[in-house]
C-alpha cells in the first residue's frame, strides 16, 4: 500500500483518478461481459504463447486465493510506475486468457465422457428407484407371514433344536467317556516300548481335548495329558539313555519314530550326545570302583571323585583294570559307531523323497560325525586320568610296556573312531591327550638332563661377568658344531618329521577296530600276548640311552671350550681392551645357551614322539637367560608403559615356570616335567657393580647383557623354521606364541636396561633449582633464552663423551644409542615440566619466554644427538600451552592428560587462576580453583 501511496503522490490526483477509472474499467467484477470479450479480440490464438503463459504463472496462483493479493501487492517494485502496473495487469491478463483456453478445450474434450457418465448415473437411479419398490414388497409379504404363523409352530422348531444341541452333547460326553480311560492304555503301551503308538494316541487325545475345552469336566484331563505326554518322554530318554551300552536297531528305530512325532528329532541327538558323555564317565567310575575295592580295605570309595579314585589302584591291579576299562569304553563307542552306520543306512535304505527329512537326517549325521571327536575326548579323559594317577617309573619293564601297548592300541582305535568323510572341514583326530602318558618315562631320562642343564646354565650366569666374548662378524649358529645335522636337512620337506601313529587303507570310520568285532568281541583279546615282544619294543629306549651317553660327553668336553667360527675354522681375536669388537654381541653364557640347544635339538631328530617336549625346555634355556638380563640390568620404567607391561607379563610367566613348583593342572603338565623341583633364581656377580659413577653405573655391561640377549634371540628366530618342522601341528600355536611374546620381545629390554644409567647421568635437580630463579613474572617479551637451558645442554654433552669413553671395547649398535637419547629427551622434558611446575607467578611474556627456552634447547638437542624427529615434545609443549587455556578449557584438559602429576596440575590451576582475578570477582575465581584442585585429586584418584 505504501508503495501505491507513493505512485499517487508522483503522478498527482488528476493521474490517479485516471488510473483509478481505467483499474475499475479493467478488473471491476461487476463489468459488463461484452467488456471480457472485447479484451479477449485483443489476443489472437498463439498456442505456444498461451503455453509460455501459463508456465509463467507462479505457484502462489495455485494456492491459497486469500495470499494472492497479498503477493501482487509484495512483488511490485519500490518506485512503483504506471507503466509497471499496466505492464503487470498485461500479463495477467495473458495468462488469465490462456487459462480460460486451455480450460474450455479440455471442456470440449471431455464432454463425450461426461454425457455418457451422466447417462450411467441416471440408469443408477432408476435401478436404485426399482430396488427399493422390491424391498418395500418384501418386508409387507414378511410382516403377513409373521401374522399368520402360531405359537405351537415355533415351540416346534425350538424343541427341535434342543434335540439337535442334546445330541451333540451326547456325542461329546461319549469321547470324554473315552479320554477317561485312555490313560490306562497308554500305560500298557509304554510297557510294551511303543511309544509312537503311544505318542500318536497321546497327541489325538490332546486334540480332542482341545475341541471340547468348554466343558469343565476337560480341564483337569488336559493336564493330565500333557504329564502324560512329559513321562513318556522321560521313558524315552531313559530308554535312549540304554542304547548308549547295548545298541538295538528295533528300538532305536521306534524311538526315532517317536521323537520324530513329537517335532524333537535334532533335540533329541543333543540328549543322546549327553547320554553318551554321561555314560563315558560312569563307566569308568563304576570300573574303577570295582577294582578299588578289591585292592582296598577303605570305606565310602565310591564318595570319592573319579581322579582320587584312580589313586587307589594298587600296582597289582592297575593292567587289569584298564584293560576292563579299554573294553567297556569301546562297547560305549562301538554303539555310537552303530548309530551312526544305522542312521546312514537309513537315509540309503528308505530313498527319502521330502526334503524335510532329508535335511533332517543329512543335520543327524552331521551332529553324529562332529560327537565322534567329542565322544572320543571323553574317553581320553577318563583314560588318561586314570594313567596319570600312578607313578608307571616303579612298574616292571613288562608291565610297563603292557600299559604302553594297550594304550597304543586305544589311540588307533580312537584315529579309527574318528574317521570321517562326510565334513572334509572336520579337525583332525587329537591323541595328545593319551600320548603324553606314553611319552612319560622316555621323558624321565631327558627331564633330569635338563634339570642338570638348567642348573649348569643358572652356574654359568651367577659367575657371568657379562664382557663380550669375541666371535666372527659371519657369525650364525648354524655354523657351530651342535648345529651341523640342521644343515643336512631339507625344510621344504613337509614329511620330515611325520608323528602318524598309523595310516589305514581306507577312511570311513570303524573299519579295522568296530566294524569286525561284534558285542561278545573286542579288539584288545591278543594283548595279552604282548609280553612276547619286549625285546623288539626297547629297541628305541636303547637308542635313546645310547645317543645320550655319546652325547653328552661330547657336550661336556666342548663346554669350556673357546668359540670357533664353524665356516672359516679360525680361532677367535684375542679379548684387547684397545681393538673394537665388530661382530655381534656375545657372552659366553650366551654361546652356552646355543650349544645346549644344538644338544636338544638332536634329540629332537632321534626322539620324534618327545620333540614338543624338548622344544619347550630349549625355550626355558632362552627363558632363563632373559630373565637374568631383565632382573640384572632392569629398572621400572614409565616412559612408554606398554612396552613395560609386556615385559612384566613374560617375565611373570618365566617366574611361573621357572622359579614356582609345577602346577598340578593339567594346561601345565604338557609343558612342563612331571615331580620337577624350581631352581634358584640367578643373582648378579659380585664383580659387576652397577651402582658406581667411575664405570658410568655400569654401561658397558649393561650393553653386553642387553645386546647378547638381542643377538640370541635373533639366532632363535633363525631356528624356528626348523623347530615348526620337528613338532606337531597342533603344538604350533606354543611355538608361536613363545615367538612373539618372548624372543621378540626382548629387544624392549634396551628402554628397561638404560633408563637406570641415563637418569643418574643426569644433574636434574641443579637445573630445576636455576629454573626456580628465574623471573616468569615479566611484562616484556625477551629475545634471550635463559642460562638453564645453556647448563642443561652442557650436561648433555659431557653425558655424551663419557658414553662414548665408557664403550670402547665394542660398537655400539645405532639402536642402543636411539634408545639412550630417547631416554636423555625424555628426562630433560620431566627437567622442563617440573621445573615450570614450580612457578608461582607467570605473566603471558614469560609463558612465551618458557615456549623460546625449550625451542633453543630443541634445535641444540637436534644436533647434539642427531635424532629427528625428537621424540616426546609435546609432553613440554602441551604443558606451556595449558597456560593459555580459559577455565572450562583447563578442566577438559587436565580430564585428557593424565600423564602429569598432580602437583604439576596444581602449579597450572594456581597460575591461570592469578590470570583469571584481573577480570573475574575473587569469590569466583576462589570457588574456580577449589572446583579444579578436586578434580586434580579425582584424576589422582583413579590412577
Amino acid at each position: 500500500m505504501k508503495k501505491i501511496r507513493g505512485l499517487f503522490d508522483n503522478v498527482g490526483k488528476h493521474s490517479t483518478s485516471v488510473i483509478k477509472h481505467q483499474h475499475t474499467d479493467d478488473i471491476n467484477i461487476g463489468a459488463p461481459k461484452y467488456a471480457y470479450k472485447d479484451e479477449a479480440r485483443r489476443f489472437t490464438t498463439n498456442p505456444q504463447a498461451d503455453r509460455e503463459a501459463i508456465e509463467s504463472i507462479d505457484k502462489v496462483f495455485y494456492g491459497d486465493q486469500e495470499a494472492i493479493n497479498p503477493y501482487e501487492l509484495d512483488n511490485l517494485p519500490e518506485a512503483l510506475s504506471l507503466g509497471d502496473v499496466e505492464v503487470r495487469r498485461e500479463k495477467l491478463r495473458q495468462q488469465v486468457n490462456a487459462i480460460s483456453k486451455k480450460l474450455s478445450d479440455v471442456i470440449l474434450e471431455n464432454q463425450p465422457s461426461y454425457t455418457k457418465e451422466l447417462k450411467d448415473v441416471q440408469e443408477l437411479q432408476r435401478s436404485l428407484h426399482n430396488a427399493f419398490i422390491i424391498c418395500s414388497n418384501g418386508r409387507r409379504f414378511l410382516m403377513s407371514v409373521s401374522t399368520r404363523s402360531t405359537t405351537a409352530g415355533l415351540k416346534l422348531l425350538a424343541s427341535q433344536q434342543k434335540r439337535h444341541n442334546l445330541l451333540a452333547l451326547c456325542t461329546a460326553l461319549e469321547t470324554i467317556r473315552t479320554l477317561q480311560h485312555t490313560d490306562i492304555r497308554l500305560r500298557e503301551m509304554l510297557e510294551e516300548e511303543d511309544y509312537d503308538g503311544a505318542i500318536q494316541l497321546c497327541l489325538e487325545c490332546q486334540k480332542a481335548a482341545s475341541t471340547y475345552r468348554h466343558y469343565h469336566c476337560i480341564k483337569d484331563l488336559s493336564s493330565k495329558l500333557q504329564d502324560t505326554l512329559e513321562q513318556i518322554e522321560e521313558q524315552m530318554d531313559v530308554a535312549l539313555s540304554k542304547t548308549c551300552k547295548t545298541f538295538d536297531e528295533n528300538v532305536y528305530a521306534k524311538l526315532k519314530i517317536a521323537y520324530q512325532l513329537l517335532g524333537k528329532t535334532q533335540s533329541a541327538m543333543d540328549q543322546l550326545l549327553m547320554h553318551y558323555t554321561t555314560c563315558i564317565h560312569n563307566t569308568a567310575f563304576h570300573v574303577v570302583l570295582g577294582f578299588a575295592e578289591l585292592g582296598s580295605s577303605k570305606n565310602n570309595l565310591h564318595k570319592k571323585q573319579y581322579k582320587d579314585l584312580c589313586t587307589h589302584i594298587s600296582g597289582e591291579i592297575y593292567i587289569p583294570c584298564l584293560m576292563e576299562m579299554c573294553k567297556a569304553l569301546w562297547s560305549i563307542m562301538h554303539c555310537y559307531h552303530k548309530t551312526s552306520v544305522w542312521h546312514k543306512n537309513c537315509i540309503s535304505a528308505n530313498g527319502l523323497d521330502v526334503a524335510e527329512e532329508v535335511e533332517t537326517e543329512e543335520y543327524i549325521n552331521r551332529k553324529l560325525s562332529h560327537g565322534r571327536h567329542r565322544i572320543w575326548a571323553d574317553v581320553q579323559s577318563r583314560i588318561r586320568t586314570y594313567i596319570l594317577s600312578c607313578d608307571l617309573s616303579v612298574f616292571k619293564y613288562d608291565d610297563f610296556i603292557t600299559v604302553l601297548d594297550i594304550v597304543k592300541r586305544f589311540i588307533l582305535v580312537g584315529v579309527d573312531f574318528c574317521r570321517n568323510t562326510i565334513d572334509e572341514t572336520e579337525p583332525q583326530t587329537t591323541t595328545d591327550n593319551l600320548n603324553e602318558p606314553l611319552r612319560k618315562q622316555t621323558l624321565s631320562y631327558f627331564y633330569n638332563h635338563h634339570k642338570s642343564r638348567l642348573e649348569e646354565l643358572l652356574m654359568f650366569l651367577d659367575n657371568e661377568a657379562w664382557q663380550p666374548c669375541p666371535v666372527k662378524s659371519s657369525f650364525e649358529v648354524l655354523n657351530m658344531q651342535e648345529f651341523k645335522f640342521l644343515r643336512q636337512l631339507d625344510v621344504d620337506d613337509d614329511n620330515l618329521f611325520d608323528n602318524n601313529q598309523e595310516n589305514f587303507a581306507s577312511n570311513l570310520p570303524g573299519i579295522k577296530y568296530f566294524d569286525p568285532y561284534t558285542n561278545e568281541s573286542h579288539p584288545f583279546a591278543d594283548l595279552e600276548k604282548m609280553s612276547q615282544k619286549a625285546n623288539s619294543n626297547d629297541i628305541r629306549q636303547v637308542r635313546y640311552d645310547s645317543y645320550e651317553a655319546s652325547d653328552e660327553d661330547d657336550m661336556d668336553d666342548e663346554l669350556h671350550q673357546e668359540y670357533i667360527d664353524e665356516r672359516t675354522g679360525e680361532s677367535p681375536v684375542s679379548d684387547n681392551a684397545s681393538k673394537v669388537l665388530h661382530g655381534p654381541i656375545m657372552t659366553n653364557t650366551a654361546l652356552h645357551v646355543l650349544r645346549l640347544c644344538g644338544s636338544y635339538l638332536k634329540m629332537c631328530d632321534v626322539l620324534k614322539p618327545i620333540a614338543i617336549d624338548v622344544v619347550v625346555c630349549m625355550t626355558q634355556l632362552f627363558d632363563l637367560y632373559f630373565y637374568a638380563v631383565f632382573e640384572f640390568f632392569s629398572t621400572s620404567y614409565e616412559g612408554e608403559k606398554y612396552r613395560y607391561e609386556r615385559l612384566t607379563s613374560t617375565i611373570k610367566r618365566m617366574e611361573e615356570s621357572l622359579f614356582l613348583p609345577i602346577s598340578s593342572n593339567a594346561e601345565n603338565e604338557a609343558t612342563l616335567p612331571p615331580n620337577s623341583e624350581k631352581i634358584a633364581r640367578p643373582t648378579l656377580s659380585p664383580v659387576v657393580d652397577l651402582n658406581k659413577n667411575e664405570n658410568n653405573y655400569g654401561i658397558m655391561e649393561r650393553i653386553v647383557a642387553t645386546e647378547s640377549l638381542i643377538c640370541l634371540s635373533e639366532q632363535f628366530q633363525s631356528l624356528q623354521k626348523y623347530l615348526e618342522l620337528m613338532i606337531p601341528q597342533s603344538k604350533k600355536a606354543f611355538l608361536h606364541q613363545f615367538y612373539s611374546q618372548t624372543v621378540r620381545s626382548s629387544a624392549d629390554v634396551r628402554w628397561t636396561s638404560y633408563w637406570e644409567f641415563s637418569s643418574r647421568c643426569i644433574n636434574m635437580t641443579s637445573t630445576i633449582e636455576k629454573m626456580f630463579l628465574v623471573n616468569w613474572d615479566i611484562k616484556d617479551i625477551m629475545s634471550q633464552h635463559n642460562a638453564y637451558v645453556d647448563q642443561l645442554l652442557k650436561e648433555l654433552g659431557t653425558f655424551k663423551s663419557r658414553l662414548q669413553q665408557s664403550v670402547r671395547s665394542v660398537q655400539m649398535p645405532e639402536a642402543v644409542s636411539k634408545v639412550i637419547w630417547n631416554h636423555c629427551i625424555r628426562i630433560s622434558n620431566q627437567v622442563f615440566v617440573e621445573g615450570f611446575s614450580n612457578v608461582k607467578k607467570c605473566s603471558n611474556e614469560g609463558r612465551a619466554l618458557m615456549q623460546l627456552d625449550y625451542q633453543q634447547f630443541l634445535m641444540k638437542f637436534e644436533k647434539l644427538a642427531n635424532i629427528r624427529p625428537i621424540p616426546n615434545r609435546e609432553y613440554v609443549e602441551a604443558y606451556i600451552k595449558a597456560y593459555y587455556l580459559t577455565e572450562n578449557d583447563l578442566e577438559n584438559w587436565m580430564r585428557t592428560h593424565i600423564e602429569y602429576t598432580p602437583k604439576q596440575l596444581s602449579s597450572l590451576v594456581n597460575c591461570s587462576a592469578t590470570s583469571y582475578s584481573s577480570s573475574t570477582a575473587a569469590s569466583t575465581n576462589r570457588n574456580a580453583k577449589q572446583r579444579m584442585m578436586s578434580l586434580i585429586e579425582e584424576l589422582t584418584m583413579r590412577k
